[in-house]
């Protein structure tokens, strides 16, 4: 298991975290990358959250605070990926870990994902990691012209 640095994320990590989101199935361009992260960086609601291993970016994780009137206040995972090549080495769980310290010094009750229903793997993973199920939705979206 090669050794991996657990660190927040700097815009000049757009890119790599680009790659990753289109391997998430979110391909995006790396300039539009760079504007959204950059806004999280500014966000003090947001972090995220990177993994490198060999000098190259290999994973990431977004959590953001979430108060909502009917629950309590938590932190949500916006999207958590780890590459391939190097699932299995304990990168997604530690870069869950980093953000749920994060939740907890922020004074969230609890951590919340939401995952899509054709991942399985990513459900076994969260499961792993103490999640549970608590309830199965549709998303709905409307664009704003």
């Amino acid at each position: 298991m090669p050794p991996h640095l657990i660190r927040r994320a700097h815009e000049q990590d757009s890119a790599g975290i680009a790659h990753l989101a289109g391997k998430l199935g979110y391909p995006v361009l790396d300039d539009v990358m760079r504007l959204r992260l950059r806004r999280l960086l500014d966000s003090p609601s947001d972090v995220v959250f990177v993994a490198e291993a060999g000098g190259k970016l290999c994973g990431w994780i977004h959590g953001f605070l979430s108060q909502l009137l009917e629950s309590d206040f938590r932190v949500e995972i916006g999207g958590l990926i780890v590459d391939d090549q190097f699932h299995r080495q304990g990168i997604g769980r530690e870069l869950a870990r980093h953000l749920e310290r994060w939740a907890a010094e922020h004074g969230a009750a609890q951590v919340s994902v939401r995952c899509r229903t054709t991942r399985p793997q990513a459900h076994l993973f969260y499961e792993n990691l103490g999640y549970h199920q608590t309830k199965t939705q549709i998303v709905f979206r409307k664009p704003l012209t």
